[in-house]
């Protein structure tokens, strides 16, 4: 939010000045604010005519509009998609087991460890650690596994488009929130996952959710940042919320004034409380309330997306 100066003599925002008289109107039009609009110490009722108030707020919503942008950032699985059936995520599992045959010959899958809640590259380093690849092996190799997974992936996902989407379902809601955010000009929104970033938004083509994102599509990834960490998957995931972030600086160069990140495992919470942004939890995924909120007690937690107004009042968004 850019920062105004309060006087009672004169209000700026940008390069647009807005008197006194006229602010307190301002004020009484919640829906102009979004909550967080101009605020006066005094009160200054019935000093403006209706003709000035309306000028000021055209002035007022234009020298905002940009000026006060959300960013929020989604995790994938759990939190936007489910994976469901005998084929669950099957095209993901086949590409994380094409990825470890092709650079080391094992024949695995990721199944043989805990996994919720990592990412693609520190799953791959510590399954290869259970049937004994030694970790400095598993990690310089790392890129050329990556590069194996996401060939196969994008190889059959061209072949046949709805094997992207085998074993997937788009969760309830998520559909609705975020073509509700898109029309917004005040909301910029992303991805941060541990999904290899071709894989991520392989995932969102296949389910019809790609182009619902702000364009050109950004966010953090998996396959930007390794510690080789796996039992503290959550500063892997902070990295990405904090990348992401760059990113929509970049895209934003007006600045970003609120930054959310929507996830359904605690490492997703402990992340955006490491990188500065709000967590908000779902309990769409394997974790529960409690374990949400045990995990990052600043956080909201809500039972899924499907309910828009509620996630938007999380988000600090009017609806």
């Amino acid at each position: 939010f850019v920062p105004l100066r309060c006087s009672c003599m004169m209000h700026q925002s940008g390069q647009v000045t807005i008197r006194a008289p006229a602010l307190q109107h301002l004020r009484l039009q919640a829906a102009l604010d979004r909550g967080t609009g101009f605020r006066c110490r005094k009160r200054l009722q019935n000093l403006c005519s209706p003709s000035q108030c309306q000028a000021v707020r055209q002035r007022y919503t234009s020298a905002t509009a940009v000026a006060m942008t959300t960013l929020v950032s989604f995790d994938v699985d759990g939190t936007l998609i489910v994976s469901k059936g005998d084929d669950a995520n099957k095209l993901h599992k086949l590409a994380f087991a094409a990825g470890m045959k092709q650079v080391f010959d094992v024949d695995t899958n990721i199944d043989v460890i805990k996994h919720h809640g990592s990412t693609d590259p520190l799953i791959l380093v510590a399954v290869l650690g259970h049937h004994g690849v030694p970790y400095d092996k598993a990690m310089a190799k790392l890129k050329d596994m990556e590069a194996a997974m996401n060939d196969f992936f994008l190889e059959a996902a061209a072949a046949d488009p709805n094997t992207a989407a085998a074993g997937l379902e788009v969760l309830p809601g998520v559909l609705e929130l975020l073509e509700t955010l898109q029309k917004r000009e005040d909301v910029v929104t992303c991805l941060v996952t541990g999904n290899l970033e071709p894989i991520a938004w392989g995932k969102m083509r296949a389910l019809g959710l790609e182009s619902l994102f702000t364009q050109p599509p950004f966010g953090g990834f998996g396959s930007d940042f390794c510690s080789g960490n796996h039992q503290e998957s959550w500063k892997d995931r902070m990295e990405l919320v904090s990348i992401a972030a760059d990113r929509a600086e970049k895209l934003r160069p007006e600045g970003i004034t609120s930054r959310f990140h929507v996830g359904d495992t605690p490492m997703d919470l402990q992340a955006a409380d490491g990188a500065g942004a709000k967590g908000v939890g779902v309990t769409t995924g394997i974790y529960s309330q409690d374990d949400l909120a045990a995990a990052s007690p600043n956080s909201v937690v809500l039972a899924g997306l499907d309910d828009v107004p509620q996630v938007l009042e999380a988000l600090g968004l009017d609806w």
